[in-house]
C-alpha cells in the first residue's frame, strides 16, 4: 500500500498540517508512525485528551476505503518535499505539509480572481469582459464558490484556458452541489482542483481564511472584481499586499456597498484600476503583442513563421512548443535562439517565449 495513504489517514485523525510538519521534520516513515501510534509516540505533540481522541479515532479507520476513495477520485497526494509542490506555497510561514490535488498544478504564471459573494449584472459583465482575455496568458485561480468564482472558472473554460479551483472542504466533497458538474469538467480538461483539508472535511466557515491564504500564496497577482467593506475578499487582498504582489481592482459605482473596497484600493494606490484586460496585460508588456504586431517580419524559414504565428496567440515554453508543433527540440531551440538574436521574440518570466 502506498505510504501516502498512511499520511492521509494521520491527517484524518485530526493531526493538523502544522503538527505533521513537526512530526515528520526528519523521519518521513508514515507507515511506521501510523502503525505504532500510541501515547508514547504522541506525547511530545499532543495533550492527553487529544491523544485519547486520536487513538480512538484510529480504531474506526479503514485504510482500504481511503485508498479506494483516492483512486476513484483521481486524487494525488503532494507532500512538501515533493518536486511538484508549488514553490510559492513554500514561502508561507507555516506551509501546508501536504496537498490534495485532482490532476496537477504547473508552474505557469497565475492570477487570482476574487470578489464578494453577491453578483450584480455589472460585476458579471466585468468578468465576461476581462477574464477570457487574461486567461490566455495566466492561469486563473479562484475559490470555488457560487456566483463570481464559478463565473471566473466558467469564462476561463469557455476560452479553453487553464484554471485552478481552491476549495474549502476536502477534495472529495462536492460543495456547493450545484458546482459538481463544473468540478468534474475542470478535472476532465486536465486542470486542477486543490484542497489542504483532511479526508471528508465538510463545509466550515473557519476554513475560509485558510483557503484564502492558499489562493494568495499560489498566485503571483490578484484581480479584485468587487469587495464589500466587511468582506472575506479583503483577507486575500491584505495577504497579497503583505507579500508585495500586484493588485488590480475594477472600479464600481460610488453609492454601491460592493464597490467600497475596490474604489478605496484604487484611491489609496494599493491597486491599479482595471477597465479592460489590456490594463493588466500592459503591466507585463503583453499588450505590445496585441497592439504592435502589424510590423513587417521577414522569416528565415517556415518554422520561424510557424513559431511566430503560434506565439501571437499565447506565450509558450520551449517544451510546450515542442509538444504543440511536433518538431524536434533541437530544431525549435536553434530557431528560437536565432529569432531572439534578431529581436523578433524574447524569453520572459517562467521560461515563456513571447513576440516583441
Amino acid at each position: 500500500m502506498n505510504t501516502n495513504i498512511y499520511l492521509v489517514a494521520l491527517h484524518y485523525l485530526w493531526i493538523t498540517q502544522k503538527k505533521l510538519s513537526l512530526i515528520f521534520e526528519v523521519n518521513k516513515n508514515y507507515k511506521d508512525f501510523y502503525e505504532n501510534l500510541s501515547y508514547k509516540t504522541l506525547k511530545s505533540y499532543f495533550k492527553d485528551d487529544e491523544i485519547s481522541n486520536i487513538i480512538s479515532r484510529k480504531e474506526k479507520i479503514d485504510l482500504w476505503q481511503i485508498k479506494k476513495r483516492l483512486q476513484d477520485r483521481g486524487v494525488d497526494i503532494i507532500e512538501i518535499s515533493d518536486e511538484k509542490y508549488p514553490k510559492l506555497l513554500k514561502e508561507i510561514a507555516n506551509p501546508p505539509y501536504l496537498l490534495y490535488i485532482r490532476w496537477k498544478i504547473n508552474n505557469s504564471p497565475k492570477i487570482a480572481v476574487i470578489w464578494s459573494r453577491k453578483m450584480t449584472s455589472y460585476w458579471e459583465k466585468a468578468i465576461e469582459k476581462i477574464v477570457p482575455s487574461i486567461s490566455s496568458y495566466f492561469t486563473i485561480v479562484s475559490w470555488w464558490a457560487m456566483w463570481c468564482d464559478s463565473a471566473a472558472h466558467i469564462e476561463t473554460m469557455k476560452n479553453n484556458s487553464k484554471t485552478i479551483a481552491v476549495i474549502w472542504t476536502w477534495i472529495d466533497v462536492d460543495y456547493p452541489i450545484g458546482n459538481m458538474k463544473m468540478y468534474d469538467e475542470i478535472v476532465k480538461r486536465d486542470w486542477a482542483v486543490i484542497s489542504i483539508f483532511p479526508l471528508w472535511e465538510p463545509w466550515n466557515a473557519y476554513n475560509f481564511p485558510i483557503r484564502n491564504e492558499i489562493i494568495s500564496w499560489l498566485s503571483s497577482w490578484v484581480l479584485v472584481i468587487e469587495a464589500q467593506e466587511k468582506s472575506g475578499t479583503l483577507i486575500t487582498v491584505n495577504l497579497a499586499l503583505e507579500q508585495g504582489k500586484d493588485i488590480f481592482a475594477i472600479p464600481g459605482e460610488i453609492n454601491k456597498t460592493n464597490s467600497i473596497w475596490c474604489n478605496n484600493l484604487i484611491k489609496n494606490g494599493n491597486a491599479k484600476m482595471v477597465t479592460c484586460s489590456e490594463d493588466i496585460l500592459e503591466e507585463y508588456n503583453i499588450s505590445i503583442k496585441i497592439k504592435e504586431n502589424t510590423k513587417k517580419i521577414s522569416f528565415e524559414n517556415q518554422l520561424e513563421n510557424m513559431i511566430y504565428d503560434t506565439l501571437l496567440l499565447e506565450s509558450f515554453t520551449i517544451d510546450e512548443l515542442v509538444k504543440k508543433m511536433w518538431f524536434w527540440l533541437t530544431e525549435i531551440s536553434i530557431t528560437l535562439s536565432m529569432m531572439e538574436i534578431r529581436w523578433v521574440l524574447r524569453k520572459w518570466e517562467w521560461g515563456k517565449y513571447e513576440i516583441y
